[in-house]
């Protein structure tokens, strides 16, 4: 049984002195905690990290010396996955971690495979809260949980945990910067403004009657935050109320005492995880797509030597036989681990998350917002992103799913903890309605919380990534830890392969600390006005051009043989034709439904939109990999379902639970305010499989149901164009639902209907 964790193996690599110092300057001013850390984190060797040092340095030489080859098509990876080569190292699962393990593993000379049965980041890696953040909230918990009374009988282990909680947001620090330095194409920094409102609150958050008095200290708790990053990131600072009704004009700060601000890395996290396993794949590791692993091949021993592979697009399957195997599965982990051994100990729980998106004006000029103090006591963010604003997340135990549908209840629960900051339109009528019809997006996404099932009786649980082999088949898997700290994931698995299977003398020290992602070699923040100023595209698309591709932007504009300026798929968005052509050639992307979630992100940011322009995107993609007509059918009935998982302005009503008329109308009130508005009415009927044909149509009707026309059908008037359908033989709702008139009658005493 070998096991790896954070609590159990901390290794401060590559960690430069100026770090130290940074680190150390920070603690001074933050007084006991700090001290405490450091005390017992400064132990270092320093011999073991001048040695580290000297390796990296020989190895980023010998990287240097390494040309990035022009990727593969994936019918070519296909053919070498299935040509019977023996892989120094086999990676089974496409997201961060298993994308990092590739690259960390092919940039080390092993020689590598990657398989993953759907797209690159298709579950957990591109579902997150899209921040790259360092742990804030794990520093209070930490201190939270040391100053509990319970500690007083364990002090030892209590000390032992707070030092490891504070060694892991170390830890995040470092990965942040490496990930936000090496690659500003795919990430940023977003202001995040904590609003408060008392001087004293309570109830405390995180559960601990010290903290609260949090609005007192958090300046001084950011800038802490600040030097655990060696300063590298913006300056923490307070925002004061005059400058933020200018920042949030939409918020309700009457009573706001101050703002405090800090930064956190922001990127589109399924584009990073995409861009992590075509490095991989320009460094020379076969990797591929709806590959999927079915079955595991075993020696006489018991040994694993490789897997069955399926190729989802094809149904092929064929053997691919490693010396090494690595299940990085992340909460999907146990369900690769059954395969192995359909006996074994769970080692991953699930922990579902919802998000919501709302338009953009909700979170305007740039600077998003954090509550650390929610109703159920969780942190809730409020970030602009893509343009919208995402909120998120919840936190909710249960079976891991791979559908992307939340619950109902949970993006109420989202919308509730919104509005406690929006200036309401009731205050004097100034103020915004937050409405249920404002969710154009939603989706649940799970993380795992992982533990050892091979641990020893009595092993210290890791509060981050667990690495652990199985001593009979060999096989390593890795689960935990967070979108930060996937390098270093990838990083710690390695190691523990190269020392393992005995791969020291061929694999060099790890390198990926000095590797920049695909598109990123070369990239400056002038890129977006070249594109302007050499393909006549418009400002918005050619920072989303440069923000997705990085330098290869100019070849997904020199692609094409469109106007100039290129098309783009629809209004309001920046996603161009010829992107689906040149994602399709040059980036492995095969499905319909993966291109309006993935490789676009129009599913995740307007459910509605995605499936409005599927149709199009399918005849692109037809053309692109020559698809059949029955072929473009399937994509597109497929797509479609997929995004109907999605929630959307409308709750997804089972149409089997409206019994009656009054269901009926509040079915129809979406937002449950006693009525129907205009976009309720429009979008309802959408939902319900009857869209009028154009907006003018829309209003025709709503204002000929509207009869007192105040702007709001109330029940009365919904109860009247109801009996006027009675009446008509035309393709309305009843045709297409075929309820039956007779059983859900004329009166709000009616009850019973008939759905076909």
């Amino acid at each position: 049984m070998i096991r790896l964790g954070r609590t159990l193996k901390s290794k401060h690599r590559n960690t430069s002195r100026s770090w130290h110092i940074a680190s150390t300057s920070a603690i001074a001013t933050t007084g006991v905690i700090g001290t405490i850390y450091f005390a017992q984190t400064s132990k270092d060797d320093a011999t073991e990290t001048e040695q580290a040092s000297t390796d990296t340095d020989t190895a980023t030489t010998n990287l240097a010396k390494t040309k990035r080859i022009k990727i593969p098509t994936r019918g070519n990876q296909i053919h070498r996955l299935s040509s019977g080569e023996c892989f120094d190292v086999l990676v089974i699962g496409g997201g961060a971690t298993g994308a990092g393990a590739a690259l960390d593993s092919t940039t080390r000379g092993l020689s590598t495979a990657l398989i993953e049965r759907a797209d690159f980041g298709n579950e957990t890696s591109s579902r997150s809260t899209k921040l790259i953040w360092a742990g804030i909230r794990y520093i209070a918990t930490a201190t939270a949980s040391l100053l509990r009374i319970k500690n007083l009988l364990r002090p030892v282990d209590a000390m032992n945990d707070f030092v490891s909680e504070f060694r892991m947001v170390s830890n995040c620090h470092k990965e942040r910067r490496i990930l936000l330095e090496n690659n500003p194409h795919l990430t940023n920094w977003v202001p995040i403004a904590v609003p408060l409102d008392k001087w004293i609150t309570w109830p405390a958050p995180f559960g601990h009657p010290l903290f609260c008095v949090a609005p007192l200290v958090l300046p001084a708790v950011f800038k802490f935050y600040d030097g655990m990053s060696g300063f590298t990131c913006p300056a923490s600072h307070i925002m004061g109320k005059s400058r933020a009704d200018r920042k949030f004009p939409q918020l309700a700060t009457e009573n706001a005492k101050y703002y405090s601000v800090f930064y956190e890395g922001q990127h589109n996290d399924s584009r990073t995880a995409t861009y992590i396993a075509l490095t991989a794949a320009e460094y020379g590791a076969c990797v591929t797509n709806y590959t999927e692993m079915v079955e595991v091949i075993t020696d006489s021993s018991g040994k694993a030597t490789g897997v069955k592979v399926k190729n989802n697009m094809t149904g092929e399957v064929f053997n691919v036989h490693a010396k090494s195997i690595v299940f990085a599965g992340g909460p999907f982990t146990d369900h690769m681990r059954k395969i192995e051994n359909p006996n074994c100990k769970p080692a991953v729980a699930a922990a579902a998350g919802t998000h919501i998106v709302l338009p953009g004006y909700y979170c305007s000029r740039g600077v998003g917002m954090l509550d650390i103090n929610t109703s159920d006591g969780r942190f809730l963010f409020f970030l602009p992103w893509q343009g919208k604003t995402l909120v998120g997340t919840t936190d909710r135990k249960g079976p891991v799913v791979s559908h992307h549908g939340p619950p109902e209840e949970e993006i109420q629960w989202l919308l509730n903890e919104c509005k406690k900051y929006l200036a309401q339109a009731g205050d004097g009528g100034t103020g915004l309605e937050i409405r249920r019809t404002d969710v154009l997006s939603a989706w649940q996404g799970f993380r795992p919380l992982a533990s050892d099932p091979n641990a020893a009786p009595g092993a210290p649980v890791s509060r981050d990534h667990v690495i652990s082999q199985n001593p009979d088949t060999g096989i390593t898997f890795i689960t935990g830890g967070k979108w930060t700290t996937y390098r270093e994931m990838a990083e710690d698995v390695i190691d523990q392969i190269v020392k393992v299977h005995g791969l020291d003398n061929k694999a060099g020290p790890c390198v990926t600390e000095n590797i920049q992602l695909r598109g990123g070699v070369g990239y400056t923040r002038n890129i977006p006005i070249k594109l302007v100023q050499e393909f006549g595209v418009t400002t918005e698309v050619a920072e989303h051009l440069a923000q997705t591709y990085g330098t290869h932007a100019f070849e997904v504009l020199r692609s094409g043989n469109e106007v100039r300026g290129g098309k783009t798929l629809l209004p309001g968005y920046p996603y161009l034709e010829r992107e689906v052509e040149y994602a399709c050639k040059n980036e492995m992307a095969g499905t319909l439904a993966d291109m309006l979630t993935l490789r676009t992100r129009l599913a995740y940011l307007d459910s509605d939109a995605a499936a409005m322009v599927a149709p199009r995107v399918a005849d692109l993609m037809a053309t692109a990999l020559g698809w059949s007509k029955t072929r473009k059918k399937e994509e597109l009935k497929g797509a479609l379902e997929v995004i109907g998982n999605f929630g959307g302005p409308v709750p997804k009503t089972q149409i089997e639970a409206i019994q009656s008329i009054e269901d009926l109308f509040h079915s129809f009130d979406v937002n449950k305010n006693g009525y129907i508005q205009y976009d309720e009415l429009r979008l309802c009927m959408k939902h319900f499989g009857v869209p009028f044909k154009s907006e003018q149509e829309a209003l025709i009707a709503f204002n000929a149901i509207d009869k007192n026309g105040d702007g709001k059908i109330d029940f009365n008037e919904f109860m009247n164009w109801w009996k006027r359908l009675r009446k008509r033989q035309t393709n309305t709702m009843s045709d297409a639902y075929r309820i039956s008139s007779d059983k859900l009658g004329s009166g709000s005493d009616s009850r019973g209907a008939a759905f076909g």
